[in-house]
């Protein structure tokens, strides 16, 4: 099949570039220049009756990721000017986003065993009538219990990498599709010690009855191993990680 050779600047939300379909957690390091241009426009592409003018360039890239099992899509900036390129994900699956407010330092306060007064959903965002979020807090839990870490079903979902400068920008963006392990965890009782990982061999058998209330999906690190595992996969031996990812992986 021959690559799709459609510019940035010719793609909107309705034809994005799909950067892949998904079934195994994935890299991709995507780079690119944003901002207006100071270009001569003739008449061919204006009205008939102009003499032209300046302009082009473009302000957003549009991509597509396709999940063929359930996975997280996680992104993080990287240089060279960061705080000026902005990243907005969309649900193309027609199912409902809704936006929610997120508790302030003082929004919502509890006191511990100890007396000690803290705000357990600080940075978290509120529930609603519909769809609770942050009814099940675990304050040993990376996540509290944030159904906003959950998962993402299979489906596309969309990228739109945005300039909020009226320049030109270049920009670098680490996307990591992670798709939702199988292995088996053991959450032992001090909860400062992360997980034991048991694999199957021919020589030994594990059976884990962790209980009816535990669900693996919900304990969620991420494995620099894996990573530099699945980036190396898809490119050349010896090809290393991009420092952009590191910051995101919470175990080798």
């Amino acid at each position: 099949m021959a690559r799709n050779q459609t510019a940035q600047n010719q793609r909107t939300s309705k034809n994005p570039l799909v950067i892949g379909t998904f079934n195994t957690t994935s890299l991709r390091l995507l780079t690119g220049t944003l901002g207006p241009l100071n270009k001569v426009v003739g008449t061919a592409d204006t009205n008939q009756y102009s003499n032209g003018g300046h302009g082009q360039g473009d302000m957003n890239h549009w991509f597509q990721i396709n999940l063929l099992a359930p996975g997280w899509i996680i992104t993080r900036k990287g240089g060279p000017r960061p705080n000026y390129i902005q990243v907005s994900a969309y649900d193309m699956n027609r199912k409902p986003i809704e936006g929610r407010m997120i508790f302030q330092a003082d929004s919502l306060s509890t006191t511990n065993q100890d007396g000690d007064v803290y705000y357990p959903y600080a940075g978290q965002v509120m529930g609603a009538g519909s769809n609770l979020y942050n009814n099940n807090f675990d304050n040993a839990r990376l996540d509290k219990g944030n159904s906003l870490y959950f998962a993402f079903e299979p489906g596309s979902y969309l990228l739109c990498i945005s300039s909020t400068r009226n320049e030109r920008l270049d920009y670098t963006l680490g996307v990591v599709a992670e798709i939702v392990s199988d292995d088996l965890f053991l959450l032992t009782e001090n909860t400062d010690g992360g997980f034991l990982l048991f694999e199957p061999s021919q020589d030994n058998n594990i059976l884990l009855d962790p209980g009816p209330g535990f669900n693996v999906n919900l304990y969620h690190d991420h494995s620099l191993t894996e990573w530099t595992q699945a980036w190396q996969r898809e490119r050349s031996p010896g090809d290393e990680l991009p420092e952009v990812f590191i910051p995101l992986t919470t175990r080798a």
